[in-house]
């Protein structure tokens, strides 16, 4: 089975231009997602989707700079972008990350992917529930996701890659893993607007250091550990679809 890590990204963004180059600690946010996700021991392979607009050439060539697969496809038909990025990587299996999304965690990955394995016939895995907007991750199958490239035509569909799938429970084989302990999915960890962005790097200024890494527990028990944190974006409210990101 090929895993691939496919992360979505792209420079332009209404509420915050350029956020997947902003800097946190001296590097871009595409860099720390590179950095954690490069951790997983279950991904055989990760990939940067982009678009073909010229802004995105910087994407490209930070990607490629940090030897790391570049796929360039529509900017608004994300779904087409995303399968054929798949496709060209001869992807299995699809872990779908977002470029704004800097608290990814190569544990909760592949924790993620040990679950599908054991779930024989899963199509879509959400995992998991309860884990602050940001953190959790899909796991699509190949097959899967041709069929909704094949079929899809809702604009919701095209733009956010996965709904056609969960929406469509009796054409795929769907689960959501439910809240382990306490539930943390009114927190936003990812990074839509300006605020998420202040909170973002608060929070990797107080735990990030060279070479060191930082899982999802340390993140949680520092954001617990600084109240104050939780001023910064609380009045952004979290967007009622489940599975928005970056496009």
């Amino acid at each position: 089975m090929q895993a691939v890590a496919i992360v979505q990204a792209r420079m332009g963004s209404s509420r915050l231009p350029n956020k997947v180059m902003m800097p946190l600690c001296g590097k871009p946010v595409l860099w720390h997602i590179f950095s954690r996700v490069m951790r997983s021991k279950k991904v055989d392979k990760l990939v940067v989707a982009t678009s073909i607009l010229q802004g995105d050439d910087r994407i490209e060539a930070f990607a490629l700079q940090n030897k790391i697969s570049v796929f360039r496809g529509s900017e608004e038909n994300v779904l087409e972008r995303f399968y054929f990025a798949a496709k060209e990587a001869q992807a299995d299996v699809i872990v779908r990350l977002t470029g704004d999304n800097a608290f990814v965690c190569p544990e909760i990955i592949d924790d993620g992917l040990s679950y599908y394995e054991q779930r024989k016939g899963l199509d879509y895995l959400y995992y998991r529930n309860g884990l602050p907007l940001g953190v959790a991750v899909e796991i699509i199958t190949f097959s899967a996701l041709e069929r909704a490239y094949r079929e899809a035509t809702d604009k919701e569909c095209l733009e956010h890659v996965t709904p056609y799938l969960y929406q469509n429970p009796g054409y795929f084989q769907c689960e959501n893993y439910p809240c382990l302990g306490e539930d943390y999915s009114r927190l936003r960890w990812t990074m839509d607007t300006k605020e998420d962005y202040e909170l973002v790097k608060c929070m990797y200024e107080n735990m990030y250091e060279e070479g060191e890494y930082f899982g999802y527990m340390e993140a949680l028990q520092a954001y617990q550990a600084h109240p104050q944190w939780s001023e910064l974006n609380k009045f952004i409210p979290q967007n009622m679809l489940r599975y928005q990101g970056e496009k």
